[in-house]
Parts: structure tokens; C-alpha cells; sequence
């Protein structure tokens, strides 16, 4: 699916959204090693030394299938559906599933449902709070700044409201028959929740206030899975200034906000740092307790309160930012993911 994949390793040039960086030929503007280097004649070189796409797969001795969908081929917005397998016993049983449509993170800049250290931990998620899970890849700053991330995945939630609907797209039939069946046969549309971490867990925030506001019927998004939400601001508090977090460093924040808020924005731009929480679902609040958004998170977690949102926080201890993808073998990932469960069931 060459229109659907965020392919690495490919130069491409940065958008009119980007002007600032149209300098000198060959003069690198910005660099994370290993992933991404922005150039200032616009060009933007992305790489894989650090972690490979993987495909999905739909093998029958797999406790998770996995299957790439087109959500729009104009923007080339797609996902990764998950399906635990034994699904049509289960639904015999117990009725159909929930469906949890989630947001990778990566700051705004990197990632992508096809990430081994995502897919991976998508398919240990989907088999074990048996839901299935709409892996939604967007387009990616700074080609693409915000608000274009929210608009994708605000995208992906009207394309499962439209399957919920019963509407088939006529774009990309036959690549996308067998995802639809997946969601029409085996998805609770009752039961909808949006997930993400870090830069997935604000758009989590941002797009489920949009959908607050929005007509998503039948589509009935009964809450927000918020886990290390990716928060910031113009002021640093001495925790956040002083943690050491090998999962999420001061450079790298400050890459990212710099390639993925929009032009002339500071940091208490709405996206980076919502001060003024509006109308939301029940929220689930996952918290890392040595990640350095710690008190950031916490924040946000008194804001909503404040204003009488239902939000409940759970603290992960000893674990930094992104634990559940970047430490795979953490004892931490089982508790998230029993939280998560309890949450949606």
C-alpha cells in the first residue's frame, strides 16, 4: 500500500508551511540521530537505523490479525486494524467488541503504526483488553504541522463513524473490503474509545474535544485513554528542567516543538499546552512516575478536575516516558494494560 505507508529513508520536501527553514543548501537546520534531519533548503530526510517498519499480518496461527487500511488516499492517511483472533467465538458469546482507535507518539515528527516497538506493542494491547484497535498513521511535522495531525486523526474517527454507518468507501474498495468486514462484523460501535501516548496522548485530548462538539453517530466514544500525554509550555518547572529521562530528553522536546507547532507559535500555543480543558469523555490518565512530563501530566490532571471533568490518574512507578515501547520486558506495560482493561470493561 505505497499510498498508505509513512516510508522512511526518503528525502521529501518541506511544505510552504515551513518557510523558515528555506535557507542555505546542505546546512542542516535540525537533527535527531538515527530518525530525522531537516536541511535548510526544505528538505527533510527520514531514517530507520534505530527501529524498522514491519508488515502487517493475517497468519491463522497469530493470537492477533493485523491489516492495513486506506483511511484517505488523497492525504495518504491510513492505520494498522488489529483483530484478536477467536473473535467470532467470542462474539457467539459475549457479544461484539470494543473498538479503541489510538495515536502513536513520536513529538508530532516521528512514528508510525508500522514501527516494530508500535506494532508490537499494539498486538500485546489488542489480545489482552480483546478489542480491536484502529493504529492510525498521520502525516508528520514539520511537512505537516499542527493542527494537521488532529484533522488525520479526527479523519480516521469520521471513517470508523462512516463504518459504523454502514457506509462502504468507494475509494480503495478492495484494499480496504477486509478491514471494513473486520469493524462491521466484530466492533461494538457503542463501545468507542480513543488511546495515544505521548504526542498520541494530546491528540487523544485535542480530537476528542473536537469530536466532542461533532456528530459521530452512531460512532458512541464512551472515553479518552491519555497515557504520558505530550504537554508542554513557556515556563519549565524545576522538575522538568532538572529529570534526566533517557526516554525523553530536553533536545528532543524542543525539537519537536520547534518542527511541529505552527509558525510564530510559542509553547503556550492551545496544542502544546491546553489551558483551558473543554467538554471531554470520561479520561483515563496514565502517568510515568520518572518521566520528566511527570508534573506536566499532573497539571493536567488538576485542570480537568478543576472544571468537573470525570478523570481518574494512575501513577506507573519507576518507569520513564514511552516505557511501554521502549522496554518491552517492563513489569509496568502488564499493569498499564490491566488498567486499560478495567477502564473499557
Amino acid at each position: 500500500m505505497d499510498t498508505a505507508s509513512l516510508s522512511p529513508n526518503t528525502i521529501r520536501p518541506v511544505g510552504r508551511s515551513t518557510p523558515h527553514l528555506l535557507h542555505e543548501a546542505g546546512k542542516i537546520e535540525e537533527e535527531l540521530e538515527g530518525f530525522i534531519r531537516v536541511y535548510r533548503d526544505g528538505s527533510v530526510e527520514r531514517f530507520s537505523y534505530c527501529v524498522s517498519n514491519v508488515p502487517p499480518s493475517d497468519k491463522p496461527d497469530q493470537a492477533v490479525a493485523s491489516r492495513d487500511v486506506v483511511i484517505d488516499a488523497g492525504t495518504g492517511v491510513w492505520a494498522r486494524l488489529y483483530l484478536p483472533r477467536a473473535t467470532s467465538v467470542d462474539v457467539q458469546k459475549r457479544g461484539k467488541l470494543p473498538v479503541v482507535i489510538y495515536f502513536h507518539g513520536g513529538g508530532f515528527v516521528l512514528g508510525s503504526p508500522a514501527w516494530s516497538i508500535y506494532h508490537a506493542f499494539i498486538l500485546r494491547l489488542a489480545s489482552e483488553i480483546k478489542s480491536v484497535i484502529v493504529s492510525v498513521g498521520y502525516r508528520l511535522a514539520p511537512e505537516h504541522r499542527l493542527p494537521v495531525a488532529y484533522d488525520d486523526c479526527f479523519s480516521a474517527i469520521e471513517w470508523v463513524r462512516q463504518q459504523a454507518a454502514g457506509v462502504r468507501q468507494v475509494q480503495a474498495k478492495n484494499l480496504n473490503e477486509t478491514g471494513e468486514s473486520w469493524l462491521r462484523s466484530y466492533c461494538d460501535f457503542s463501545r468507542c474509545f480513543l488511546a495515544g501516548d505521548s504526542a498520541g496522548g494530546n491528540i487523544a485530548h485535542h480530537v476528542a474535544m473536537r469530536a466532542a462538539k461533532a456528530d459521530v453517530k452512531p460512532l458512541h466514544i464512551r472515553g479518552a485513554i491519555i497515557i504520558q500525554p505530550f504537554f508542554g509550555g513557556e515556563s519549565c518547572s524545576k522538575w522538568e528542567c532538572e529529570t534526566s529521562d533517557p526516554g525523553l530528553s530536553q533536545k528532543w522536546i524542543d525539537v519537536f516543538w520547534k518542527l511541529s507547532l505552527p509558525l510564530g507559535a510559542n509553547r503556550d500555543h492551545f496544542a502544546c499546552n491546553p489551558i483551558t480543558p473543554a467538554k471531554l469523555p470520561p479520561v483515563l490518565l496514565c502517568i510515568s512516575e520518572r518521566d520528566v512530563l511527570r508534573d506536566r501530566n499532573l497539571e493536567y490532571f488538576e485542570a480537568l478536575k478543576r472544571v468537573g471533568h470525570n478523570v481518574r490518574h494512575v501513577i506507573f512507578k519507576d518507569v520513564g516516558h514511552a516505557f511501554q515501547v521502549l522496554q518491552p520486558q517492563s513489569p509496568r506495560i502488564k499493569e498499564l494494560i490491566k488498567t486499560i482493561h478495567d477502564f473499557i470493561n
